[in-house]
């Protein structure tokens, strides 16, 4: 576990804002398929009409995991809204998901490996990733590692998606 810590820390360092390369502001967000842990699935029929906010994770990623409790506190800001959906794809598999969810629990809807899904948007697969979609199905906010999890910057692009 040290040892993907570790790895998880490197890739966290060394790759800070790739995602930007691939992706820009106003640009399409792409096809996906999610199975969450509650046993539904989300694809980008789902979505249309709402603001979604992702967040690309696993489960072993010291970083994704510190700011679960910041991002539990900004749901929770939010959670009057019906146009907005909190979304935390993770690598990893389902029992793996679930098992750290019992000891951190985290109130985004969670997906579950998600690989394919997290390739499609993050690239270069920096974790912690934050991607806003707005409500016409464009890319609206990303975060890949650059900010270091600032959850100020993503609420205000919440914000601002929101309008």
């Amino acid at each position: 576990m040290i040892k993907k810590a570790l790895i998880a820390l490197v890739f966290f360092i060394n790759y800070t804002a790739v995602s930007q390369h691939f992706f820009k502001i106003n640009y399409t967000a792409p096809e996906f398929k999610l199975w969450l842990t509650d046993g539904s699935k989300l694809t980008n029929k789902d979505i249309k009409g709402k603001v979604v906010v992702f967040k690309f994770w696993f489960t072993s990623c010291m970083p994704c995991l510190t700011d679960i409790p910041k991002l539990n506190d900004l749901v929770k800001e939010f959670d009057k809204r019906d146009d907005l959906l909190f979304i935390a794809p993770a690598l990893d598999r389902k029992p793996v998901v679930e098992k750290l969810l019992k000891a951190h629990p985290f109130n985004f809807k969670i997906a579950y490996s998600a690989m394919d899904v997290s390739k499609k948007f993050n690239k270069q697969q920096v974790y912690p990733s934050y991607f806003i979609i707005n409500k016409k199905g464009k890319i609206a906010y990303i975060d890949s590692g650059s900010k270091k999890s600032d959850i100020n910057d993503l609420r205000k692009a919440i914000v601002k998606a929101l309008k």
